[in-house]
């Protein structure tokens, strides 16, 4: 992280989220660049597939379909990490997880937090563009996994750290914008609707109002049962439970779409959308119960890695569909491309990537505290997976020996592993993931944070599903079943 100037504000919050110091003696811009606004939105764990505009049935999404029918919508893109912290380190530094080194470490005793901070060697977007005279702001709902102890907040002047749901989030993000942005500005806005516990808001289509039992503090234990069920009992996950779970997340997304559509409103009133890049995506998405799995961070199948990515261009109406694969690495140059080209060639040397021209991979590093101390699991989650995509193949390299080879393709939902049936193509396409491996500067001296989370940082990692809480692993009482609603899938990549 390059600094240059002294902290400029001071916003507290939850857990000692804040500003960190920023670069404020920036670089005037030539006064034939006209630098555009760019508002990045990540909707934390959000899978593609539950999407209107990416072929669901449901129409769970109507605000994003309609903001992606003018932008570009990338078919194709995948995650660089099924979990939040390594995947947004990605998405802000253009850099594999090996490289940046924030992702999660094994463990031998049961710690809240065992995860790498991202390094502030690594420049980020962020500071990339506050250099060039970007205004920065973040509002930021995941307190768990981009805290400040994270280092996610590196060169923004305002980075406000708040669990909360969109619609408590927004006024705040609007009131920013109306009184206190200047253009050029950078605005990082991270929700959190569609990540446990789900924003179960009752809507009309979805779900109906929940049941005394289901009060917004005990949403998870759906998600809990249908979790004991799948990992814990190793059984194939009940189709009403698993619909249930798949009701509420739906619902989640359609409340967060709402609030989407009154932030899209808001700009074009204040004619700031028209001429801004703006960019929608996740961090990663979630398991009911595929490859027995529940949740995320936990294994790199396409469930958790297939990401929304829709990009609007400065002036751009017309809508359009692209089918490079790409990557969360790839998401600097894609917003550079958008940027005037003087300004863009400035910025471009520094993230290596460019979509479309270099190896994809994903990558998971063992799991959270709860999977690795379950003694019910077992040695699932305790190794290092790593898949390389070569459209349509998809290669899985495991650190316990247990490699898989898929073609995404014929079988999207990788349930035939072919590493047996076509040894050579696994080799290949292991000799090509390690000689790309090697060509690259892998991450060194990173430090664990030491620190002990306070009551309500525990509480809040708790909440998030990622230590185990009282009651995780017991049972819990009988809810009425309701008639499985099966949206038909659409194809996957």
């Amino acid at each position: 992280m390059r600094r240059a100037a002294p902290l400029l504000m001071f916003v507290g919050f939850l857990s000692g989220c804040s500003a960190r110091p920023t670069a404020s003696a920036q670089a005037a811009p030539d006064a034939s660049e006209k630098q555009p606004n760019v508002i990045l939105i990540v909707l934390d764990t959000l899978r593609a597939e539950q999407l209107s505009c990416y072929g669901y049935a449901r129409q769970t999404s109507p605000n994003l379909d309609a903001f992606a029918a003018g932008a570009t919508r990338y078919a194709r893109a995948l995650n660089a990490s099924p979990w939040t912290l390594p995947s947004h380190a990605s998405l802000f530094t253009g850099l594999y997880p090996f490289e940046h080194g924030a992702h999660s470490f094994p463990i031998e005793t049961k710690i809240p937090k065992n995860a790498y901070p991202l390094d502030e060697r690594h420049e980020t977007l962020t500071e990339a563009l506050a250099a060039e005279g970007y205004q920065t702001a973040a509002f930021v709902c995941n307190v768990g996994y981009l805290g400040p102890w994270t280092r996610m907040d590196q060169g923004f002047e305002l980075y406000r750290c708040r669990s909360e749901y969109v619609e408590e989030q927004l006024p705040r993000v609007l009131e920013w914008v109306e009184r206190e942005a200047k253009a050029p500005f950078f605005l990082f806005l991270n929700w959190m609707d569609t990540h446990r516990p789900y924003n179960t808001r009752p809507r009309p289509g979805f779900i109906d109002p929940p049941a005394p039992h289901e009060r917004r503090e005990q949403k998870p234990k759906l998600v809990q049962r249908l979790a004991n069920t799948v990992m814990r009992d190793g059984q194939p996950a009940p189709e009403a439970l698993r619909q249930r779970v798949v009701d509420q997340y739906d619902t989640a997304i359609a409340n967060q779409d709402e609030q989407l559509g009154r932030l899209f409103d808001r700009l074009r009133a204040l004619a700031l959308f028209e001429d801004a890049v703006i960019l929608v995506t996740s961090d990663h998405g979630e398991y009911f119960g595929e490859h027995f799995l529940v949740e995320h961070s936990k294994d790199v199948y396409q469930e958790a890695l297939w990401a929304p990515l829709i990009i609007k261009g400065p002036g751009q109406r017309e809508g359009a569909v692209d089918e490079t694969l790409v990557s969360s690495v790839d998401l600097p140059d894609l917003i550079l491309r958008r940027l005037p080209k003087p300004l863009a060639s400035r910025l471009a040397p520094k993230f290596p990537y460019k979509a479309g021209q270099h190896a994809l991979i994903s990558e998971n590093y063992y799991s959270r505290t709860k999977d690795l101390f379950n003694p019910r699991y077992g040695d699932r989650f305790k190794r290092v997976r790593t898949a390389l995509f070569e459209w349509p193949y998809k290669y899985i390299r495991s650190s316990d020996g247990k490699h898989e080879l898929y073609d995404l393709g014929a079988d999207p939902r990788e349930a035939d592993n072919l590493f047996a049936s076509q040894p050579e193509r696994a080799a290949a396409m292991a000799r090509r993931l390690e000689a790309f491996e090697a060509s690259r500067p892998r991450a060194s001296g990173q430090h664990k944070d030491e620190s002990a989370p306070t009551p309500a940082e525990l509480q809040e990692l708790e909440a998030l599903g990622y230590v185990g809480g009282a009651g995780d692993d017991g049972e819990e009482e009988a809810a009425p079943e309701e008639e499985p609603r099966r949206p038909k899938e659409p194809d996957r990549p």
